[in-house]
């Protein structure tokens, strides 16, 4: 009886471990996920840090709208979806981003406000974009390592 429960664990573990592997196999981006996305959150840097009130009320809107569209585009595409802060090992490929973020609109904000220059906003959201893309797809590697690897 316990040689049967034994085999049960074990064949209950190796089921989860293909279905860990036949999600990994799903979640393929799609090759203008990442360029969409980057390109939202350059716009939202610079008219954050640029635009004024109500232009940033507005791309705010489109922004957080943009990524709602982007995460149904995604799971109707793999089916899945993982939020990449709940993503295990991979979610610190969204810390250098994050950060990235912060402090290149901080910046511009200071420079636009205290100097009065616009440049660096748009420097800025160019590299949030660049940033987006490749630590993007850095995220989708680890992820799919990570639930290939996992017991």
């Amino acid at each position: 009886m316990e040689n049967e429960s034994a085999q049960e664990v074990h064949e209950a573990l190796a089921a989860i471990k293909g279905a860990r592997a036949n999600a990994a196999d799903r979640l393929v981006t799609p090759w203008w996920y990442h360029p969409v996305l980057g390109l939202l959150a350059a716009v939202f840097v610079v008219a954050i840090t640029i635009g004024g009130t109500w232009v940033a009320i507005a791309v705010a809107f489109v922004y957080f709208v943009g990524l709602g569209v982007l995460v149904g585009a995604y799971k109707e595409k793999t089916g899945l979806w993982i939020n990449g802060l709940t993503a295990g090992k991979a979610s610190w490929w969204t810390l250098p981003l994050v950060v990235i973020m912060i402090v290149g609109m901080g910046g511009a904000y200071y420079l636009h406000s205290e100097k009065g220059l616009d440049w660096p906003a748009w420097v800025a959201g160019a590299v949030v974009f660049v940033a987006v893309n490749v630590f993007g797809r850095l995220f989708d590697g680890a992820l799919r390592t990570d639930l290939r690897s996992r017991q």
